[in-house]
């Protein structure tokens, strides 16, 4: 789910973006094997989420991050990204998340 440094063996190996590329408090969207991903640095620690709304096919990278919450661009619903779960809606389902760890200055999950 989240980290701010982690053993390389509770989350994979698979390079995602150099730490520095990362701004606190903004979303940073990243493909990996075709699925969108988004990274979020909040107070330290970097969370990673299914980067699609649940509820309507659009990108949570054009949403607003304020501490945990990020919101939907489209409808306004609300996600924790520490948890991926819903806190307002519409949507129903709350996102998938990614285990991520920081190896040699590299977002990895």
């Amino acid at each position: 789910m989240t980290t701010t440094i982690n053993d390389i063996n509770q989350a994979g190996n698979h390079r995602l973006v150099a730490l520095d590329e990362l701004k606190p408090g903004v979303p940073y969207r990243v493909l990996h094997e075709g699925t969108g991903i988004l990274l979020c640095l909040v107070e330290g620690t970097v969370h990673a989420v299914h980067d699609t709304c649940t509820h309507e096919d659009i990108s949570l990278s054009l949403g607003v991050l304020c501490e945990h919450r990020l919101r939907c661009p489209l409808h306004g619903s609300q996600f924790d990204i520490r948890t991926g779960k819903v806190l307002d809606e519409p949507a129903e389902a709350d996102l998938p998340v990614f285990d991520v760890s920081i190896v040699d200055g590299w977002v990895c999950i």
